[in-house]
């Protein structure tokens, strides 16, 4: 006879003897295990890199001398990184100005009552759904010179003609940075329209009988209670065009010239075209360090802000 068939009353019960986990014994059980994890899949890659970024490696006759930090100095001293530095700032301000306006604008349209809204919001999803190489990909066909779809439309209008050069290198970055906001604007979002869902509805109803317009409306109502979204999608946004290198390298290749040639870019090339394993580490670290400011700046304006908010609103 088998268990199941057995009564309930007549089930053995489980033993009491053995010692049972806690709750908090459990928990740091988990908590180590991931840490280990950690520590295994990026923690031992990230000091391997550190220790590449104080050795001067020879590729050719597999030596590494260790040099300290004048790897870290040559960086800094080499003007194709710091004109990198600088292109890439310029980079993630258009990103991120674009790609905050593009997303609080969708998510503003799919908060509104519509037909088949649900198939507009899975739709609007969709270029956040693409890889970055099939983005790269359309932007390509799009931009082409003889038979892109933006010459095609503006020729007729005598904006363009079929030897229109879109990536030139005056405008190259700017259709990079468009490509990112196209691709990356559907994942803010749906950051906000998560958040704009929370606010009461009431708050909206009470303004239009006061006479509140709709841009009084978003300047008094909605953008307030966005404030800590939008810390959120300011910083996932910022990360993500820091590091970006997809997206460049599908479209531009860094061209034409050196006119898109951000640092993750600068980096590949230091360490896959010419094997300068240490030099591409340090700046590397470079590039974390940038984006660590980047994000901090953004945690201290917001924690700043906030006492003035709650000393108003009492």
């Amino acid at each position: 006879m088998s268990a199941a068939s057995l009564p309930r009353a007549s089930l053995p019960l489980p033993a009491r003897g053995g010692k049972e986990m806690s709750d908090l014994g459990f928990a740091m059980t988990v908590i180590i295990a991931v840490y280990a994890l950690n520590t295994l899949i990026i923690g031992v890659p990230l000091g391997y890199s550190f220790w590449l970024s104080l050795h001067d490696t020879n590729a050719i006759l597999r030596t590494q001398e260790f040099v300290g930090a004048d790897l870290y100095g040559e960086v800094l001293s080499d003007s194709a990184v710091t004109d990198a530095i600088w292109r890439s700032l310029g980079f993630v301000a258009m990103c991120v100005a674009g790609s905050f306006v593009a997303a609080l604008g969708i998510a503003l349209v799919l908060n509104e009552e519509m037909p088949l809204r649900g198939l507009v919001r899975g739709l609007a999803l969709l270029p956040w759904a693409m890889s970055q190489v099939v983005t790269a990909t359309v932007f390509s066909f799009l931009l082409n010179p003889s038979f892109g779809a933006l010459t095609g439309l503006l020729t007729p209008l005598g904006l363009a003609g079929p030897g229109t050069v879109w990536l030139s290198s005056d405008w190259a970055l700017f259709w990079v940075a468009l490509a990112f906001v196209w691709h990356v604007a559907p994942l803010g979002s749906f950051f906000y329209l998560a958040a704009l869902q929370t606010i009461p509805r009431d708050l909206y109803r009470a303004a239009r009988v006061d006479g509140a317009g709709p841009l009084a409306r978003l300047r008094h109502i909605t953008l307030p209670h966005l404030k800590h979204t939008t810390l959120i999608v300011l910083v996932v946004m910022t990360v993500e065009a820091v590091r970006q290198f997809d997206l460049l390298f599908s479209l531009t290749r860094g061209g034409p010239g050196t006119s898109t040639q951000i640092l993750p870019l600068l980096i590949f090339r230091y360490n896959f075209e010419f094997s300068k394993y240490g030099l591409a580490s340090a700046a590397a670290f470079l590039l974390t360090v940038l984006s660590l400011l980047l994000a901090t700046a953004y945690f201290m304006l917001i924690r700043k802000k906030r006492p003035q908010g709650v000393n108003h609103a009492q």
